[in-house]
């Protein structure tokens, strides 16, 4: 540990960033507005001190923390239960027992759904004549009894304890590389974000992993593109990045004032130009050159420049290691970056210069070395962070001469760095005052079909069949259709019962989970006994796994002595109970609801991210319902390819779809037309007096492209422009879509990494169409060997969110951002890549490149110099 400058988990200064808006990243004493925040970047930028931040932030305040770090071979409710079981002799003697020991119940039982319980018999039988005892005869049987009933807990009940704890004051959750942990961690944490965005618990979830956690708990999500609505309503993303020479100065010079050493203003700017915004690198270069001052000269200009030497000769001893990491493609890369200047590379010529066929790999090579800290990104120019590593690299070429490390750093500028915000404002309260909560805004319309015209809304429609299911992109609002049946169902005074699908359980543990939440209202509407019966359903649900298990022993010596035995066990010898299935308890709720003629309702949202036994299991559903004709509904909400996923469960094991699910009422959400959306945004602006120019509201409209999810977006960002009392102009409205499009830029990032080649393929030559799009693959009138490979994946792309249906042919990039952001990664030629005629490309790349980067300069891999406008707005 430094004496001068802290160890680094308590560092005796604290930089407290901000980003490009002045928006705190660290956390402070005012909590964030999100209650699940996201810091992700390379190593050695600060992430994990950041959460070390935060900790000091709530020991300060007197808040509770628990604090883990996920793993890959460890299931996070494992680390979360040795987290508070480690504190809690520091609980019991904050808070009173009893909520404590509540807790480490609620703990204990997080890992029990994985528990299987046995119940059996045992026969004993003497073997002996008269009273001579030679042994025993022993039989027994067991068989699975583990119920249905009895799943333990989930990390929202831990949440909700934790919140009762802590008795309203603020809770801090602070989990570690989140990248490092499993897929279904991560689908864990993203649902634990959603539950407290939701509920207005005093808890907050503050994650930290690399520069891929972004993209990773977005493919957990199983909502993928997350650009509209989904992510964005998840975590409040906040780029750890490099940080400029102003942030890191004070790093450096403040312990060394505080402990009175003295330092040269000259030995301070190289060391803090040599660290190149890296938090790790002056930290090296501070302790090392702490070791070789004299107290009485202090930090000299010669001292800075030996201990550079020295740190970064003991850094090069990994360099190869780092490298041997590289694929050939990123190795490629690294070698073309290091011929460059200190601007670095031009990456859109890269590209263009690779070719149809291959410049995805390239981009792929980019988004590895930039995660790994090996490319550092500053618009569309990369440059190697480290000038060792950049030499190290160049060793083959001795031809180029190479700029001197001393000044490798003078003309850089580092970029802003950026957070992707659940609200698009500091004040949501307000936001949701004049336009409504995202499950709940203030002007509900009434929509219709894109194809039939009749009426989408089973309030408006009644339904057409016992299973219904709403399909559409992301941010359409579908799951508004099941928030709008429950509003009708609650005024009838209707059973309904409403869960989340999930890849971390069953669809079953779900049903029971939420059947059991509504067990108050069953007995309400139908009787105790009908509710008593209900929860013998659920427990003998477990029974559809049930086998025996028969044991036979023979133990031969005296009763009172040692004995020796023998014995054999079988394992399912005769056919078991199977107990229940979900079509059982469906169909006693039905008749329930057939008696009263009150139906019942079970309404599954994000049907996207179920399984496929769990479509198996609602295919079977859905068929008994159709089948049955009784008063209980299957009602379910999901993207696009929920649709094709229940067709291919319908047919099971073989896959060949069937007839069930022609027999499903299938209410398909489009895109919203100009004409709904106009009002949905201009009638709460003028029941809240905010004054709105027609323009204002048309661009609005224009900039969210169909999509409700990103109107609210663009709306509430336009609100927190003009402030209270102003109203809303063109201006104001533009100004609101190039804010939007730049926060989401993380967004972008994160869902362009997800996809695979071929649709990033798809999606360039999309964005080139510009608003009208292109031609689906299917549709185009020349077909190749390719054609359905890309057709397939303009499907998953639309059922994603990334495309839309711009006609019955055409598709188009859902967010204009995105196509922007498209079209500026990949360069105007490569945009126009395999198009004949692209519609207004040239002036939607003019206008994008206005709203984007920094001009300066760039040096292109066939040694040309250009002037790339990439200017920030």
């Amino acid at each position: 540990m430094s004496k001068i400058f802290g160890d680094s988990e308590q560092p005796k200064h604290s930089i407290l960033r901000t980003d490009g808006e002045g928006r705190p990243i660290s956390i402070g004493d005012k909590l964030p507005v999100s209650n699940a925040v996201l810091y992700a970047g390379p190593p050695g930028m600060g992430k994990t001190w950041e959460l070390n931040h935060a900790e000091v932030v709530a020991k300060r305040n007197d808040y509770l923390t628990v604090r883990l770090a996920a793993s890959e071979n460890v299931p996070l409710e494992h680390h979360i239960s040795n987290a508070i079981l480690a504190e809690s002799k520091n609980l019991k003697q904050r808070f009173r027992w009893w909520a404590v020991r509540k807790l480490r119940r609620t703990v204990g039982d997080l890992t029990k759904s994985g528990r299987r319980s046995r119940w059996g018999y045992e026969l004993r039988v003497p073997l002996g004549v008269g009273p001579i005892n030679v042994g025993q005869a022993i039989y027994k049987e067991e068989r699975d009894t583990t119920p249905y009933d009895q799943l333990g807990t989930t990390l929202t009940d831990l949440a909700g304890d934790l919140g009762k704890l802590a008795g309203g004051k603020p809770v801090l959750l602070l989990i570690d590389d989140v990248d490092q942990g499993s897929d279904r961690d991560r689908a864990g944490l993203n649902e634990l974000a959603i539950h407290l965005e939701e509920s207005g618990l005093p808890v907050w979830l503050v994650a930290a992993g690399g520069a891929k956690s972004t993209t990773m708990m977005m493919a957990a999500s199983k909502r993928m593109s997350g650009i509209a609505s989904t992510f964005t309503n998840q975590f409040s993303v906040r780029e750890i990045g490099p940080l400029s020479d102003a942030e890191l100065r004070p790093a450096l010079t403040e312990p060394l004032r505080r402990a009175e050493m003295p330092y040269e203003q000259e030995a301070v700017d190289r060391l803090v130009r040599a660290a190149n915004g890296s938090p790790y690198r002056l930290r090296g270069f501070a302790e090392a050159a702490e070791a070789l001052a004299d107290p009485r000269t202090g930090f000299t200009a010669d001292v800075a420049a030996a201990a550079i030497v020295q740190f970064e000769t003991k850094e090069e001893q990994q360099y190869e290691s780092r490298l041997d990491e590289c694929g050939y493609a990123e190795r490629e890369l690294l070698a073309t970056v290091a011929e460059q200047d200190r601007n670095g590379l031009f990456m859109p010529d890269v590209l263009q210069a690779a070719g149809e066929d291959k410049w995805q790999d390239i981009d792929a090579a980019r988004q590895e070395l930039v995660a790994r800290g090996l490319l550092r990104e500053n618009g569309e120019y990369v440059t190697i962070p480290e000038p060792r590593l950049r030499e190290h690299i160049r060793a083959p070429y001795p031809e180029v001469d190479p700029a001197a490390p001393e000044d490798y750093f003078l003309q850089l500028t580092k970029p802003a760095a950026r957070i992707a915000p659940i609200h698009p404002t500091a004040d949501p309260t307000r936001i949701n005052q004049i336009l409504g909560t995202a499950g709940d805004p203030a002007v509900r319309l009434d929509r219709v079909g894109e194809d039939d015209g009749l009426p989408l809304s089973l309030d408006q429609r009644k339904p057409d069949g016992n299973t219904i299911l709403f399909a559409g992109p992301p941010g359409v609002g579908t799951s508004q259709e099941l928030s709008r049946t429950k509003a009708m169902a609650d005024e009838q005074g209707w059973t309904t019962i409403r869960l989340d699908a999930t890849p971390r359980e069953p669809l079953e543990f779900r049903v029971v989970r939420a059947v059991n939440e509504q067990l108050d209202s069953i007995r309400k509407n139908f009787g105790d006994a009908e509710a008593k019966h209900v929860q013998k359903l659920l427990s003998q649900l477990s029974l559809r796994t049930q086998n025996k298990m028969k044991t036979k022993q023979l133990r031969l010596g005296p009763s009172s002595g040692p004995q020796i035995g023998v014995h054999k066990s079988v394992e399912g010898v005769q056919s078991d109970n199977v107990g229940v299935g979900l079509p059982e308890l469906a169909d006693y709720l039905g008749t329930l609801g057939s008696a009263k003629r009150e139906p019942v309702l079970f309404m599954i949202d994000n049907l996207d991210a179920a399984t496929d036994d769990d479509m198996v299991s609602l295919s079977t559903l859905s068929k008994h319902m159709y089948e049955s004709r009784k008063s209980v509904f299957l009602i379910a909400a999901g993207g696009e390819q929920s649709v094709t996923r229940l067709r291919t469960a319908s047919g099971g094991k073989s896959k060949v779809a069937t007839t069930t699910p022609l027999k499903m009422d299938l209410r398909k959400v489009p895109l919203w037309g100009e004409q709904e959306l106009g009002p949905a945004v201009a009638e709460p602006l003028s029941k809240a007096k905010i004054s709105h120019e027609p323009a204002a509201i048309d661009k609005l409209v224009k900039e969210a492209n169909g999509n409700p999810a990103r109107l609210r977006a663009l709306a509430s960002s336009a609100l927190e422009l003009v402030g209270p009392g102003a109203g809303i102009t063109e201006t104001v409205a533009n100004a609101a879509a190039a804010r939007l499009n730049g926060r989401s830029e993380l967004l972008y990032g994160a869902a362009w990494y997800n996809c695979t080649a071929i649709q990033k393929n798809l999606l360039v030559k999309t964005a080139a169409g510009g608003p009208q799009g292109i031609l689906r693959p299917s549709k185009e009138p020349v077909r190749d060997g390719s054609t359905w490979q890309r057709d397939k994946a303009a499907q998953d792309l639309l059922s994603d969110g990334l495309l839309a249906r711009s006609g019955k042919h055409h598709i188009m990039v859902a967010d204009p951002g995105f196509r922007d952001w498209v079209q500026i990664r990949l360069g105007l030629d490569a945009a126009r890549s395999g198009l004949a005629h692209p519609v207004g490309l040239q002036a939607q790349v003019a206008s994008s490149s206005e709203r984007s980067g920094h001009s300066r300069p760039a040096q292109g891999p066939g040694g040309s110099t250009r002037d790339v406008q990439a200017k920030s707005q």
